[in-house]
């Protein structure tokens, strides 16, 4: 049986003011939300921090109306189960748990800004039969690069009470491995989307998407994680996208820049990974 139609649908970012006090939005941040205007198209596009983004990048998407930014406290309700709070592990840990906020408040789609969207609609079809979507990344663990639902999803709903109940502030632990084991209990509510968070690998692929070409087939994920950060690679114009050599990574991006149409996707192209029995 289907689901309704999500509407509206939106599409969540969530930064929080950095140490470094930086509040510019990045080129690649600007092609992030780019990728998601155009092979996503969501109703709308949120920003949900504790400060408004500035930069170039960032008046020309509010100029067109493309995003507008969302106040919102840093969470940092972890552990609290026995009364004594506990601290968190990691920074990143308060962007995990707004995501899940924000998802069970509006339903939608939460990503990092290191994801760049190819096949959206492929997202939306998902999810006219799976209450919930989140990110394959190895035989270890999932990963919370990419996480999206509705509302009354299950699985969702028992991710983020795990940051409140069980949170251990070790990188993976509710991020990866409750998340994986949530999607055994819950196999009917989630559907987990694989060639999108390890394509490239963290661990292993970078050097292959950064600094070649051709080793990493992209163009049929439903979107990619790339792990800008860890790549080695400075792109803050579009000057660079075009300096020599061409590599995957810049070609990802040339794609989004031109609003590129995309290749038929191949028919023999599967992107879920079901829980073991």
């Amino acid at each position: 049986m289907q689901n309704a139609t999500l509407k509206p649908f939106y599409l969540h970012y969530i930064r929080f003011k950095p140490d470094n006090k930086n509040t510019e939005l990045k080129f690649t941040d600007f092609l992030s939300v780019m990728s998601g205007v155009q092979y996503l198209k969501p109703d709308g596009i949120l920003i949900h921090g504790d400060f408004t983004p500035t930069g170039p990048h960032w008046d020309n998407l509010t100029s067109r109306n493309l995003i507008r930014q969302v106040p919102m406290v840093r969470p940092t309700d972890v552990g609290i189960r026995q009364g004594k709070p506990k601290k968190l592990g990691f920074i990143e840990h308060s962007a995990d748990i707004a995501k899940l906020d924000v998802l069970l408040k509006h339903g939608g789609i939460a990503v990092d800004f290191d994801v760049f969207f190819v096949r959206g609609q492929h997202i939306k079809d998902i999810l006219q039969s799976k209450k919930s979507i989140t990110c394959y990344g190895d035989r270890d663990g999932n990963n919370i690069g990419l996480v999206a639902g509705r509302q009354d999803s299950k699985f969702l709903w028992a991710w983020r009470r795990s940051y409140r109940d069980v949170y251990v502030g070790e990188w993976n632990f509710n991020q990866a491995f409750i998340s994986t084991y949530l999607t055994a209990l819950f196999p009917e509510d989630v559907y987990v989307l694989d060639h999108v968070c390890n394509n490239p690998h963290p661990d292993r692929d970078l050097n292959k998407f950064f600094h070649q070409y051709g080793k990493i087939e992209w163009k049929n994920s439903a979107a990619i994680h790339s792990y800008e950060r860890h790549g080695g690679v400075s792109i803050q114009s579009s000057e660079d996208l075009f300096k020599e050599p061409l590599t995957t990574h810049k070609e990802m991006l040339q794609y989004i820049y031109f609003n590129r149409s995309l290749p038929p996707i191949a028919r023999a192209f599967k992107d879920e990974v079901f829980a073991a029995p």
